[in-house]
């Protein structure tokens, strides 16, 4: 009995009709410990064709999968997470949308099961989409905040990230990280970030150095507060009132309508703002290779 109503939410997960799957997911999380394999085995099917599963704008297991593997904080579905959104740019967003940068750094927390290992492998990889990894970094501040880590050990690491060699020179990589640090109140890295923005690996429209002006006189505390408050927001107990408020199980025609994903309008305006940036930089080697003529 057990399996045939495993196989049936599973069923029901799969197919995406706008309708949020409120009775399946109350099913999912009283078998929590039967379906959790399966949920995970999701994951790893996903995984076995993820183009083909991206094609597929209608499958939506995955998601189900992921916010209730969250939920169990199932250190199992930690590897296959961290390889789903390891996958090259624009198919871990064509595969969970919003998700990538909402949901995911909390996701990476609550299965880690106290190591960042993979979360920083994740980070550090320079083949692996922009977003992906700031939501890596987002983790890694949560895991500050809920002491795991260390404050100190992640600004380190955070603050070595700022070399030019960490991604293409036209990435957000390094204004999302920025924003990162942002929260962890970095005075004692400011040096580094200073010549980044000189270096114009920090966008100002991204992230601005009053920015962190701001946060640093105001102090670590409030800092931290924010942060308790962001984790908060993203991880409550009730997944019926997380989940069936979004937007994409909204009546069709207000979601049909709706605005361009946060992410997209986001990418587009720093796409926007950092070409405009790499011409300037442009213009000022050529007139310096000028002057070096004469």
């Amino acid at each position: 009995m057990t399996d045939s109503k495993i196989t049936e939410i599973l069923k029901a997960f799969e197919v995406f009709d706008g309708v949020y799957k409120r009775a399946e997911v109350d099913a999912a999380l009283e078998l929590q410990e039967e379906i959790t394999p399966h949920l995970i085995g999701v994951l790893e099917q996903v995984l076995s064709d993820p183009a083909a599963y991206a094609e597929s704008q209608d499958y939506y297991a995955h998601i189900y999968a992921l916010i209730l593997l969250g939920h169990f904080k199932e250190q199992r579905a930690h590897r296959p997470i961290i390889e789903l959104f390891s996958l090259p740019p624009d198919l871990p967003h064509q595969l969970c949308g919003d998700l990538v940068t909402e949901d995911l750094p909390i996701i990476m927390l609550k299965t880690c099961g106290g190591s960042m290992d993979k979360i920083k492998s994740l980070i550090l990889n320079k083949a692996a989409d922009e977003y992906c990894r700031s939501s890596a970094m987002r983790a890694m501040v949560f895991a500050v905040v809920d002491g795991i880590m260390s404050r100190e050990d992640v600004l380190a690491l955070f603050g070595s990230l700022f070399t030019g060699n960490e991604a293409p020179l036209d990435s957000a990589f390094w204004s999302l990280l920025a924003h990162s640090m942002c929260n962890l109140c970095p005075e004692e890295m400011m040096g580094v970030l200073e010549k980044a923005y000189q270096d114009e690996l920090i966008s100002p429209w991204f992230i601005g150095i009053e920015d962190f002006e701001r946060t640093l006189s105001a102090g670590k505390e409030e800092a931290f507060e924010q942060v308790k408050a962001e984790m908060q927001r993203r991880s409550p107990e009730d997944v019926h009132g997380y989940m069936s408020g979004w937007a994409c199980f909204r009546p069709k025609e207000e979601f049909l309508n709706s605005s361009v994903s946060s992410r997209e309008e986001q990418k587009r305006k720093f796409s926007k703002n950092q070409k405009a940036q790499k011409r300037k930089r442009r213009k000022r080697e050529r007139v310096s290779r000028k002057r070096g003529r004469r």
